[in-house]
């Protein structure tokens, strides 16, 4: 299966490939400080050409292991990175499940860009990779991502303490989770 290129009015929602690991570095590189509260520490060498040399290549393998999905949002007009969404963990056999992460620039907070970019990707994660169920966790105080998700159809499930390392400290996360109500894969 081809990697997905998903095209929306104000984006281009796709896997990253070596030609993209400047934008890819300058992103990371820019965002370092706003993206930090919400992030693991990052690897060393992580804001480097190499480093993202080599994710890309393994993002693709991972796709076409069917283990996961990295998707960046690029600025239709621009062709810069704005942000990151990723469906990983999947989980085949009876789970038929992964996890969503996402990421959005700063600068783009507020727009619209990030339900935008996930719409296609859910459904593509849906229809395409026949995911029955994706699951998106958050911090309690960030109500943007909680709003967001909630807009977006997913369902609070629980709360776990102390769920993720996140810039060094265990934090909690509101867990929440969509369905997908065609789902048939057996």
């Amino acid at each position: 299966m081809e990697p997905p290129i998903l095209t929306t009015e104000r984006l281009v929602t796709r896997m990253a490939e070596p030609r993209d690991v400047p934008r890819v570095v300058a992103y990371f590189r820019d965002q370092q400080a706003f993206l930090a509260p919400f992030s693991p520490r990052r690897p060393p060498g992580f804001i480097t050409e190499a480093y993202w040399h080599e994710r890309i290549a393994q993002s693709l393998d991972d796709f076409n292991a069917d283990r996961a999905m990295r998707l960046f949002l690029f600025d239709r007009a621009a062709g810069n990175v704005l942000g990151t969404c990723s469906f990983t963990q999947i989980e085949r056999g009876p789970a038929q499940y992964c996890v969503l992460g996402f990421g959005l620039s700063e600068g783009h907070q507020g727009r619209g860009l990030m339900a935008e970019a996930l719409r296609p990707a859910i459904g593509y994660a849906f229809e395409a990779l026949e995911i029955h169920r994706i699951g998106a966790n958050y911090m309690p105080h960030n109500r943007r991502s909680g709003r967001l998700l909630r807009r977006l159809g997913f369902v609070v499930e629980g709360y776990a303490r102390d769920y993720l390392l996140i810039n060094g400290r265990w934090e909690d996360h509101v867990l929440t989770s969509l369905t997908n109500p065609q789902h048939s894969r057996g």
